[in-house]
């Protein structure tokens, strides 16, 4: 973790194995700060992959990520080296490595086929437990959006009165209830709204409808009655 003076705490530095370039004028890059309180940097090298992260940094299930994730191995007496897209660091321990392509590209046999060899050894040498590969069919769109709506949500963005407020709040509920009610019973504007969105975001509160998140969204407190 990085310190400034002034209190300020930036984000860890990226885990990656590789740096992807700054810019392309062949496709998107992008660079984002993911994970809790202070988080970590990231980095994507297309749409695709940002929106992989996003999703897998929203996901309960995933303790942390990393991303262009070297492997190595020996085939025919040679060392041959590929990067996964991110490695998934679970809460169980397991680990899942991506690879994120279009479904164009994705289909092709010979991409398949070169991906199976690299799947079997990364498996069979211990280095993930599991190789996915995801194309823009994988995702679901109010899945997106609420994994972009959560990831931009950190506590340094309201006060420690809101957080408090909108704990206490959640605690007492009982039903669903749409997250302008609770809201307004947070009493604290804009800043409340966001502290509930962090209780979403940490599973305290979950969705009871799958819909995007909005103040119209209703919400019940894990556990609780639905």
């Amino acid at each position: 973790m990085y310190h400034v003076k002034g209190g300020i705490k930036l984000p860890a530095a990226s885990r990656a194995d590789r740096r992807i370039a700054n810019a392309s004028k062949g496709h998107c890059t992008a660079f984002a700060v993911l994970g809790e309180n202070e988080g970590y940097r990231v980095q994507a090298e297309s749409h695709l992959e940002l929106c992989n992260l996003l999703l897998l940094n929203a996901s309960g299930e995933v303790e942390r990520l990393k991303e262009q994730a070297l492997f190595e191995w020996e085939e025919g007496g040679r060392t041959k080296r590929h990067y996964f897209d991110v490695l998934a660091l679970l809460k169980s321990g397991a680990r899942v490595a991506y690879t994120v392509k279009p479904e164009k590209r994705a289909s092709s046999e010979r991409f398949l086929s070169e991906m199976r060899v690299i799947a079997f050894y990364a498996v069979h040498s211990g280095f993930c437990c599991e190789v996915r590969l995801v194309t823009e069919r994988s995702f679901c769109q109010v899945d997106l959006r609420n994994a972009a709506i959560l990831a931009a949500v950190r506590p340094s963005e309201f006060s420690a009165e809101a957080a408090d407020k909108a704990k206490k709040v959640s605690e007492n509920l009982v039903g669903s209830v749409t997250l302008r009610d609770l809201s307004a019973k947070v009493g604290m504007a804009a800043c409340g709204y966001r502290a509930l969105l962090c209780l979403v975001r940490r599973d305290v509160l979950r969705q009871s409808r799958h819909e995007v998140l909005s103040p119209k969204a209703f919400v019940h407190a894990v556990g609780g009655e639905k």
